[in-house]
């Protein structure tokens, strides 16, 4: 008797070319899946709360200085009343993300469900380099790339600062406190780096140092074999530099006092930890299980800055766990030439 393989009948994940034509040129290759993506948004949280979303985030695009601002008008203006905005600017994802030079592994989580169906691969061309992305349609920021022979890096939700005994005050004045910034936001900077860095010393300087408009922590391998974990609030920086893991919550002593993200930070990241410590762990994706893997897992990337390669799955929740909803792609990108 033959044994079907289980991951036969799911669909692949999209590589989309999208040269220099940046998140405009991928919308609009992708135009189908950013409507789905819409779509998820608006059934998860309502329409009317999606639209209340939407005029916040347009008016605060408004008055920041981010260079991918126009993008994300072009977008909006081919889906009118979809929430373009909320989506490019919202931060509501958790992640777990080991840099073990020169692999990084990444699990991204996000409440969205449907969203692990709807990724896609674009390849960028820019004068740093050539870089992948891993996105969605319609998404102008950067959350897990890689530039072959430069760095992979990948962007986790920071701590939300404890200020009350109550999380919603905190995420109130969080909001406020955002709404008065002018700074990028955390994923257009690093898209920044990905199109002009061309190496991993400019993408640590540049993540360390740009004012941001919230905290975030930034995490980054090299092809010659750095890392670092960079962990941020707006004008300030820790920097752990070697192999570490970020999930979400503060390494530094100093920033302790917040709310962690996502479902049991800490544990996720003992758990990746320890597996980033077995030999020839970032081949695969054996390091992928509880509770590093849970039930709102989206993505998992194992991503590999000196030999250009990139391997994915899309997963969405089944019952108390997220399992596969595509076939497992692998990209090999070639490495630039010296300079």
């Amino acid at each position: 008797m033959r044994y079907r393989n289980p991951d036969a009948l799911l669909p692949e994940i999209p590589v989309i070319d999208c040269d220099e034509g940046g998140a405009e040129r991928l919308f609009d290759l992708g135009v189908d899946g950013a409507k789905r993506l819409t779509q998820i948004a608006r059934r998860t949280l309502t329409p009317p709360v999606v639209a209340w979303l939407d005029w916040r985030s347009r008016r605060w695009a408004a008055r920041n200085d981010s260079p991918y601002v126009p993008e994300i008008e072009h977008i909006a203006e081919r889906l009118p009343r979809a929430g373009v905005h909320a989506l490019n600017l919202s931060y509501e994802w958790a992640c777990t993300t080991a840099a073990v030079a020169p692999a990084m592994m990444r699990a991204l989580d996000w409440r969205l469900d449907g969203m692990g169906g709807e990724l896609v691969v674009a390849r960028h061309r820019s004068p740093a380099g050539p870089w992948l992305n891993i996105t969605w349609p319609g998404f102008v920021g950067v959350l897990t790339a890689l530039a072959p022979g430069r760095f992979a890096a990948a962007i986790n939700q920071a701590p939300l600062r404890r200020r009350s005994y109550l999380l919603p005050i905190d995420w109130a004045i969080d909001r406020l406190k955002i709404d008065g910034s002018r700074a990028v936001p955390p994923t257009h900077l690093l898209r920044l780096v990905f199109e002009t860095c061309s190496t991993f010393d400019e993408a640590v300087e540049v993540l360390r140092d740009t004012p941001i408009a919230l905290p975030t922590i930034f995490a980054l391998s090299g092809a010659s074999g750095e890392a670092c974990v960079i962990e941020r609030q707006e004008e300030k920086a820790f920097v752990f530099d070697g192999d570490e893991v970020m999930a979400n919550h503060w390494l530094n002593s100093q920033w302790r006092r917040g709310r962690s993200r996502g479902l049991d930070s800490e544990g996720r990241w003992r758990a990746l930890r320890a597996a980033a410590k077995q030999p020839e762990i970032a081949e695969g994706f054996g390091w992928l299980r509880p509770p590093v893997l849970n039930r709102l897992t989206r993505l998992a990337a194992v991503m590999n800055a000196a030999t250009g390669a990139l391997s994915v799955i899309g997963l969405e929740a089944k019952g108390t766990i997220a399992m596969p909803v595509t076939k497992p792609l692998t990209v090999e990108m070639p490495l630039p030439p010296k300079r």
